[in-house]
C-alpha cells in the first residue's frame, strides 16, 4: 500500500508537494504571472529545480525529450491558454509519438464578469479545448484541494500505455488559496501485463517459421518497453529481415545482420508475412498507405488507434510488446535453426548487411574532398570521431543519421527524435535529453532551418551548463521542402525556382548567434578542417561545457545548385 502524506500550504504548494512525491526532478517552464501560485512553491517546498526556456515550443520539446531519454513522465507549465497554444506545434510531436507528458498552465475565468480575457480562452470555450487534439486527456482544476489528486491522475494517464500527454489548467484561486489540506499519493502507471492468447502466439510463430519472404516493421515502442532484447531474439531466432520507420534508427541497430533500413524505402509488394512490432505508421491521406497487400500483416502494440489504423490487420495483439515478444520468442525450438530456408535466409542476410556497411561507408569517403562538406562524409566523420555512448538528438533529414552507430550495445548511440514533423524540436529536445542524462555525451544534430526555430535554447544550454554539442548541417535551404516542390513538379521544377526555400542573403551566422548567448563554436567550410573541428569539439564537451560547429555542407537533390529567391527589398 502506498503511503500516503497530509500536507497544508496553498494550492501551488499542494501541487509542489505532489510533484516531489511523485519523483519530478525538473519542472520545464515559462514563466507567466497567472501562475504566480505554483512558482511561489518553489521558495517553499524544496525537490524541484525549475527549468526556464524563452519560448513555450521550447518548454514542449525539452520535456519530450526528457520523458524519451529518462522513460519517466516529464512535467510541464506554460502560461494561460496563450502559451498553451504557442506550444502546441511541440505538443503535436508528442502527443503523435506518444511521449508520456504531464502539461500545466494558469486558467483565467471566461464568463462570470466578462466574455473577453486577456491571453485566456472567450467566453462559451474552455482552456481544454485548445489542446483537445493533441493530448490524452484533460482537466480543468478550480477546487485548491482537488489539486493533488488530480495532479495524480494525470500522471497515472500520461504513463499508462497508451502513453501520452494530458493536460490540466489551474484556476488562480485552485494555485493561490492558502491553507489548503491535501493528500499527497504519488501516481503509478496501470500495468498492462496480460498474457497473449496461446492460440494467436502459435498462428505468429507457424506464419514466421514458415514465411518464404518475411520482414519485421519495427517502431519507437521497442524503446518505450525496453524491449530491445526481445526483438533481437526474434530477428535472429526467425532469420528475418528487419525494417524501421521514418527515420527511427534507434529501433534496431545499424550493424545487426537483419537491419534492411527504414520501410518507407521498401518494394512492399513481395513479402508474404509482415509482422509489425511497435510500428506507428507515417501516413500519407493516400491509397498508398494500404501497404504490403500480398502479406500475411501482424500487429503488436501499444496502442489500439495505431493497430489497424491504416492497413488492416489479420492477426494483432495489444500489449506491452516486451510482454508479448518474450511470449513468442518462448515458442521457439532451437533446432528450428536448421531448416534450410532459415539457414539460407540467416547467411543471405549477413552477406547483404556485411555488404551494405562497406558500400556506405566507401560511398561517405569517396567524398572525402567534396567542398562544400558532403553530408554523408559529414555523417561518417561524427561516427568515427564521436564518443561511444553518445545520445544523439536529431532534428536532421536527408542527411547521415544512416551512417552513425545507434545500437543497442553499452558503446553505441542513441537516438532522441520526434516523428510527428513539427519543426523546432531539436534544439529543446537536446536540452531535455541531457538532463535526463547528465552523464552521457549529448550531440545535437540539427539543420539551419531547424536552429532558427528554437535558437534561443542556447541561452538555456549556458545558463544551466548543459555539455552539448550542436552540430549544424548548414545548407541554407530548406532541403526537404525544395526536393518536395520538385517531386510536384509544374513551374518550379521546370525553372528550377523554388520560392522560399533558399535561407541564404543575409547568411545566418550561427557561431555569433552562440556567443551571443554564452556558448562558443567553430565555422567549419573546407573538408579538410572537419576532423580537427569535431576532436576540438568533443574535448570541450567533455571539459563540461557545450559548444556549437557550424558545418557548410552541400544541398543535394533538385535544385541543389540553385540560390534563387524572389527578391525584394522595401522602398527600392
Amino acid at each position: 500500500m502506498r503511503k500516503a502524506k497530509q500536507v497544508v500550504g496553498t494550492g501551488g504548494e499542494l501541487l509542489m508537494h505532489q510533484l516531489v512525491a511523485q519523483d519530478v526532478d525538473y519542472a520545464f517552464t515559462n514563466t507567466g504571472s497567472a501562475e504566480a501560485g505554483f512558482f511561489d512553491a518553489f521558495l517553499t517546498v524544496p525537490g524541484v529545480q525549475p527549468v526556464l526556456l524563452l519560448n513555450e515550443s521550447l518548454v514542449l520539446s525539452a520535456a519530450d525529450g526528457y520523458a524519451k531519454a529518462s522513460r519517466k513522465p516529464a512535467f510541464v507549465n506554460v502560461h494561460l491558454a496563450a502559451g498553451t497554444r504557442q506550444g502546441s506545434g511541440q505538443l503535436f510531436n508528442a502527443y503523435f509519438d506518444g511521449t508520456p507528458m504531464v502539461v500545466t498552465s494558469g486558467m483565467r475565468d471566461a464568463g462570470d464578469f466578462g466574455d473577453h480575457n486577456t491571453l485566456g480562452v472567450s467566453a462559451g470555450y474552455s482552456s481544454m479545448s485548445v489542446v483537445q487534439d493533441v493530448t490524452k486527456k484533460r482537466w480543468e482544476i478550480r477546487d485548491p484541494r482537488g489539486v493533488p489528486a488530480a495532479t495524480r491522475r494525470a500522471f497515472k494517464e500520461a504513463m499508462t500505455m497508451p502513453s501520452g500527454p494530458v493536460y490540466l489548467a489551474y484556476s488562480g484561486s485552485a494555485l493561490d488559496t492558502k491553507d489548503v489540506e491535501g493528500t499527497i499519493i504519488p501516481a503509478e502507471a496501470l500495468e498492462m501485463a496480460h498474457h497473449p492468447d496461446e492460440a494467436t502466439l502459435n498462428q505468429i510463430h507457424d506464419a514466421l517459421l514458415n514465411a518464404e519472404n518475411p520482414l519485421i516493421v519495427v517502431g519507437p515502442e521497442i524503446q518505450k518497453a525496453s524491449a530491445q532484447q526481445e526483438i533481437l531474439d526474434l530477428a535472429d531466432n526467425y532469420a528475418v529481415p528487419v525494417a524501421i520507420s521514418f527515420f527511427d534508427f534507434g529501433s534496431f541497430p545499424r550493424s545487426h545482420a537483419s537491419f534492411v533500413g527504414m520501410v518507407e524505402t521498401l518494394d512492399d509488394t513481395s513479402y508474404d508475412v509482415v509482422c509489425c512490432v511497435g510500428y506507428r505508421p507515417n501516413t500519407n491521406g493516400t491509397p498508398a498507405d494500404y501497404r504490403f497487400p500480398n502479406a500475411f500483416k501482424i500487429g503488436i502494440g501499444h496502442d489500439p488507434a495505431i493497430l489497424g489504423g491504416t492497413f488492416a490487420l489479420d492477426v494483432s495483439i495489444w500489449s506491452n510488446v516486451k510482454h508479448s515478444l518474450t511470449a513468442l520468442n518462448a515458442l521457439w525450438n532451437p533446432a528450428d535453426s536448421n531448416l534450410h530456408h532459415l539457414s539460407q535466409r540467416r547467411s543471405e542476410l549477413k552477406k547483404a548487411s556485411e555488404e551494405r556497411i562497406v558500400q556506405q561507408t566507401e560511398g561517405a569517403l569517396a567524398h572525402a574532398n567534396d567542398n562544400p562538406i558532403h553530408p554523408s562524409f559529414l555523417g561518417q566523420r561524427m561516427a568515427d570521431l564521436l564518443a561511444p555512448n553518445t545520445t544523439v538528438v536529431s532534428e536532421n533529414f536527408r542527411a547521415g543519421d544512416h551512417l552513425m552507430p545507434f545500437g543497442f550495445e553499452k558503446d553505441d548511440w542513441r537516438l532522441v527524435r520526434a516523428y510527428g514533423g513539427s519543426l523546432g524540436y531539436g534544439v529543446g529536445g537536446a536540452v531535455g535529453a541531457q538532463l535526463a542524462s547528465p552523464d552521457t555525451p549529448l550531440v545535437l544534430s540539427i539543420g539551419d532551418g531547424s536552429v532558427m526555430y528554437s535558437s534561443s535554447g542556447f541561452w538555456t544550454m549556458a545558463r544551466y551548463n548543459l555539455p552539448i554539442l550542436t552540430v549544424v548541417w548548414n545548407n541554407m535551404n530548406y532541403q526537404t521542402v525544395r526536393v518536395n516542390f520538385a517531386g510536384w513538379g509544374g513551374n518550379m521544377k521546370e525553372q528550377n525556382k523554388y520560392p522560399e526555400t533558399y535561407l541564404g542573403d543575409p547568411e545566418i551566422d550561427f557561431v555569433m548567434l552562440a556567443k551571443s548567448q554564452g556558448i562558443d563554436g567553430q565555422q567549419v567550410t573546407e573538408p579538410g578542417e572537419l576532423d580537427t573541428a569535431l576532436r576540438r569539439a568533443r574535448e570541450v564537451q567533455a571539459a563540461g561545457e557545450p559548444y556549437l560547429l557550424d558545418v557548410r555542407i552541400t544541398n543535394l537533390g533538385a535544385g541543389a545548385d540553385q540560390s534563387w529567391h524572389k527578391e525584394f527589398k522595401l522602398g527600392t
